[in-house]
């Protein structure tokens, strides 16, 4: 998902076809859903753009781990 938002490969619409994909590969393997809630956007938006400039994608990573994907049980 990260990489396709990153790569621009899309016209328009980059960030919410990467995501309709991630979902649909998500939900055939039975790990919940990404949804980006409307009080994480501008985090969101911070770390995406972070990620964009330096091509790290630690710190989105962990973001969307602890507080984007939902129906997935991580056990620590």
């Amino acid at each position: 998902m990260l990489y396709l938002m990153r790569s621009q490969i899309f016209w328009d619409g980059n960030k919410r076809t990467s995501m309709i994909i991630a979902n649909k590969i998500l939900i055939e393997s039975g790990c919940g859903i990404i949804t980006v809630k409307e009080e994480n956007i501008n985090e969101f938006n911070t770390l995406l753009t972070e990620y964009y400039n330096i091509n790290n994608k630690n710190k989105i990573v962990d973001f969307l781990y602890e507080n984007c994907i939902f129906g997935l049980e991580i056990n620590n």
